[in-house]
């Protein structure tokens, strides 16, 4: 009896790590984490020399194992709601929750240094510039961010956030560089409602909010344009909501913790489904896309499946041009975006006879000559408040 005491420990021991090894290998891989929106790390069987004496290896299998690990997602929703259970402010480090609004605030942002906002400035210099060779206009806007500009309810004690004064100080530093800009926001505020304009789960806009963007941003570049182009208005019986379960970014890094009632909602004229002619890419190309693959693709699914941001508007292209059959203004206008904007792309290019859409994330060619070469009438760069680069994150 006292010799299977002492040999119980270590078998028990030995069966776990080895059960959860057979478990581990048996497990297929998933290449993409749906809840963080990133991708997982896959196994590197085949290590070089230098990464395997450098450590880079061992750091590799232990990212590895930690990504992959059997129901990586089910312990993440544990880990979440012990945290929320033992009362941490921030639950992994990002987010607070209300829980009696059930609204998700960020933790806030420190004030930048002012060398990483005149970096940014000066790459909007260097832009501005290489267009101005080629007599091309452009803009650089900065769009208000959920997490600048809502900031409660949250805990008493939570420190300022510092999202407003890097907004204003990147301003400053683009007016001195000598380039054009426009803070949104102050074309906003007079009718600005954080909680009407931002989901509460999501980090951005709800369609309330970026049809307030929309307006704003076609009124300021009409007039830079100096044509008169009025924006739609916005007419709230044309507002439809979906019944689907909507997944918020800022719940999914949760692991879907924060129970909310928010609606996918839309508000747009029935001849978006027809006005247009989208090319997934240039012209040249000749890869067309029907309106509904690339908006609200959310409208067809199921009734039970839950909608992320980017089904229930659209996902970020590398380059999207849209050629508009009913236009106010014949220019080329071109939108360096970030997804932001993806709520408002049709509202945006249904005043122009043609749009192109820039995400310098996904887009693989030099900007400055592209843009040069492509020849359009204006181009603005529209990133919301908290994008601090010119590669937007």
């Amino acid at each position: 009896m006292r010799k299977i005491q002492t040999y119980l420990l270590p078998i028990t021991f030995f069966c776990i790590i080895f059960g959860g090894f057979v478990v581990h290998v048996l497990t297929v891989d998933r290449p993409q984490s749906e809840m963080e929106n990133r991708a997982l790390a896959s196994a590197n069987i085949t290590p070089s020399p230098q990464e395997i004496f450098s450590g880079d290896w061992s750091k590799q299998v232990e990212t590895y194992i930690s990504d992959q690990f059997p129901a990586r997602d089910t312990w993440m929703r544990n880990y979440v709601n012990f945290q929320r259970t033992v009362g941490k402010t921030y639950l992994n480090d990002k987010y607070a929750v209300d829980d009696n609004s059930g609204w998700i605030i960020s933790k806030p942002a420190a004030a930048k240094p002012e060398e990483e906002l005149a970096s940014f400035a000066s790459d909007l210099q260097r832009l501005s510039e290489g267009l101005a060779e080629k007599q091309i206009p452009f803009t650089f806007y900065s769009l208000p961010a959920k997490a600048t500009y809502s900031r409660e309810p949250s805990p008493s004690y939570m420190p300022d956030d510092a999202g407003i004064a890097n907004n204003t100080k990147l301003h400053e530093l683009v007016t001195a560089a000598g380039v054009d800009n426009i803070r949104l926001y102050n074309d906003m505020q007079d009718d600005f409602s954080a909680e009407r304009n931002f989901y509460k789960t999501d980090h951005h806009w709800t369609i309330r909010g970026a049809y307030s963007g929309y307006e704003a941003l076609i009124h300021t570049l009409s007039e830079r344009l100096g044509e008169t182009i009025a924006p739609i208005p916005y007419d709230e019986a044309k507002t439809f909501c979906l019944p689907n379960q909507f997944a918020g970014s800022w719940n999914k890094i949760l692991y879907m913790t924060v129970d909310n009632d928010e609606q996918i909602c839309y508000n747009e004229p029935a001849s978006f489904a027809s006005q247009f002619t989208i090319y997934d890419g240039t012209i040249e190309e000749g890869v067309t896309a029907p309106y509904e693959a690339v908006y609200g693709r959310a409208k067809q699914m199921s009734a039970d499946a839950v909608v992320n941001y980017a089904e229930a508007y659209s996902r970020d292209f590398a380059e999207l041009t849209i050629v508009n059959d009913n236009y106010d203004s014949d220019k080329h206008l071109v939108v360096i975006k970030d997804s932001y904007f993806n709520t408002i792309q049709f509202h945006v290019a249904s005043h122009f006879k043609t749009l192109t859409i820039l995400d310098l994330r996904y887009l693989e060619k030099d900007i400055i000559p592209y843009l040069q070469n492509m020849q359009p009438d204006y181009v603005i760069l529209a990133y919301n408040d908290r994008n601090l680069k010119l590669m937007p994150e």
